[in-house]
This record gives structure tokens, sequence and C-alpha cells, in this order.
């Protein structure tokens, strides 16, 4: 029979409710008093009732990682599987339980009030939309939006430094000797369509090259769309010497293109992708990429959210995770 709070009391010599005040309440008892009694808990392997604890802290250990339905399942997710992983790795420091859902299920009847009765904070990871946010906020839910940014006071967002990565991806373009470079942009959330995007056009104005609407395509962020739009384009007597893809996915569907269709990789196409996923290096040739730090991006997320459930103080709002191009083959 497994041990009882009653068994502890006994074995540390202190009563039920100073037992019961360690764990609900620590800073309220003596450090030595609490040792003593962990002490005792340790030896007879007990662990305190999560529902009975949740009663009093009024905190439930849990927190819901919500991706949108389009990057779901998660761990099999090029770019949010690292980013999941440093979210658990720092749910276990905290000695709390995170659940993983997607924007859909939230909207089913019962899933707000799911998460309202059984979460302590959300991170919101990609796109979302402002009436998910405005719901958690009645709920008083605190909330980090992940890869994506809200103009919205005192929402926490985390993201990578997408306007400099695409700056950094042409330059190198630039410096490789192409003059026409086209621009293939997967459909993300607004923020971080447009960052690279602005990125692509600015380093085009700093060097006087065109700006040829024809070949750049707003797409799915797959292999399949990528492909389909390359393939319909290599015809072309004044075709890019180079496309800058807005993730790795759409690169590598820009590389399967080119090869299929008899060209080299990249002396007759070159391609720079984003994100740095494990998939960049995969691929033959080895894709040019914008590296992100998906694990920091991660960690920050759950630290940020975790300091607002302890009530921590929040001095920045906007946390711009830095980016760095790592030359591979393909360019």
């Amino acid at each position: 029979m497994p041990a009882t709070i009653i068994d502890v009391a006994k074995l540390s010599g202190y009563s039920k409710a100073t037992v019961s005040r360690a764990y609900a309440s620590p800073d309220c008892v003596k450090p030595e008093t609490r040792e003593k009694i962990y002490a005792a808990a340790k030896a007879l392997n007990y662990a305190p009732n999560a529902i009975a604890r949740a009663m009093v802290t009024k905190q439930t250990e849990n927190i819901a990682f919500i991706i949108h339905e389009k990057q779901y399942p998660v761990v099999l997710n090029p770019f949010y599987s690292p980013i999941l992983e440093a979210v658990l790795q720092e749910c276990n420091r905290h000695g709390y339980s995170a659940f993983i859902s997607t924007d859909h299920d939230v909207r089913l009847p019962n899933g707000e009030l799911y998460i309202k009765k059984h979460m302590d904070g959300v991170i919101l990871a990609g796109q979302t939309d402002y009436q998910s946010i405005l719901s958690f906020r009645k709920h008083n839910i605190p909330m980090v939006l992940l890869n994506n940014r809200m103009e919205l006071d005192d929402l926490l967002c985390v993201t990578a430094d997408n306007y400099n990565g695409a700056v950094q991806a042409m330059e190198h373009l630039y410096e490789r000797g192409h003059r026409r470079i086209g621009l293939l942009a997967g459909a993300f959330s607004p923020e971080i369509y447009n960052a690279r995007y602005n990125g692509y056009v600015s380093v085009l104005k700093k060097y006087d090259l065109p700006l040829d609407m024809r070949f750049v395509q707003d797409t799915e962020p797959t292999m399949e769309a990528a492909e389909q739009y390359i393939s319909s384009i290599l015809g072309m007597p004044d075709r890019p010497t180079a496309f800058f893809c807005t993730n790795d996915t759409i690169a590598i569907g820009a590389i399967k293109a080119a090869l299929r269709a008899g060209l080299r990789v990249p002396q007759d196409l070159a391609i720079v992708g984003f994100d740095d996923s494990d998939n960049s290096r995969i691929i033959e040739p080895e894709l040019t990429t914008v590296h992100i730090d998906k694990q920091q991006m991660g960690h920050l997320a759950a630290q940020k959210l975790f300091d607002m459930i302890d009530g921590n103080p929040i001095e920045e709002y906007w946390i711009n995770t830095p980016t760095r191009l790592i030359i591979r083959s393909s360019t």
C-alpha cells in the first residue's frame, strides 16, 4: 500500500497539517522542518496528491503548447520539434507537465474551458488570431506567443530576427554574383512573412536590382508546392539564377525540381533556405540556410511563461533571437 500523509507525519514527528503545509505553502514552513518532512517522504516513497495540491495552491502545474493545425504533429515538424523539446526540458526543471494541442482543438466547444480549468499558462506557437489571444486574456491565463508577433499591449512574444536573416541570405547571393534573385515565400504568420519579404526587397533596393514579381511567389510551405512552381519557370530564358526560400522545406523542393530538370545546383541555380532544420543537411547538395536557434527560442518562451505564472515582473515583451547564415553547397 502506498504511503500516506499520515505516515509522513508519524515518521517526521510533525502534524499532518504541517506536512500538508510543507508541500502547499513551503515558504510558511521553517527550512529545517521542511528538510525533515521531505526526508521522511523520500524514505517512504511518498508523493503528494497533485489534485489536492492544486486545490490549495490554485495551480495545476500544467501548461499547454498550442500549435497551428497545419504544423501538427509537432514531434515530426522539423522546425517546431526542437522548440518543443526545449519547452519540455524547462517543464521538467520546474516540475510541470506540458499538454500539446492544436488551435483547432481549442476552438472545439469544450476546448477553451479545458484550458481555463486545467492549465496554468499557454504557449501559442506560430500562426494564431486575435480572438484566441483575447479569449485567453479574458480568463487571465499567462501566455507567450512563440515564433510570431502581434501588436498588443503586454503580449510577450519570442521570435527570431527574420528581417536580418533574410538580409544575410540576400547579401550572400549578391556576393556570389547573382543579380536576378527570385523569392519563394511560404504562407506563414504575417509578422514572419513581412519581415523576410522586407529583408529580400531591401537588398534588391540597396544594389538597384530589379524586383520582378513574376519570380516572387507566395506558396504553401511544402516541398510539393515549391517543386511545382520551380518546374513551371525553369524554361524561361530570363529566369532567376538564384532563389531565396523562406524556409528549408520550400528550398529542398526547389532543389529537387532543379535536379530533376537536369540543372546543376548551385552552378545553374543557387538556393538559400531559412531555419537550418535537420533536413538541410540531408539533402544533396547540402542547403545553405539561415540558422535559427530553435532550442533557445523554446527555452526562452517556457522560462518567460513560468516567470509570469510565478508573478515575476516582465521587463521585455518582445524577445528577438539572433540569426546567422550557414553556408553549404547549394550556393
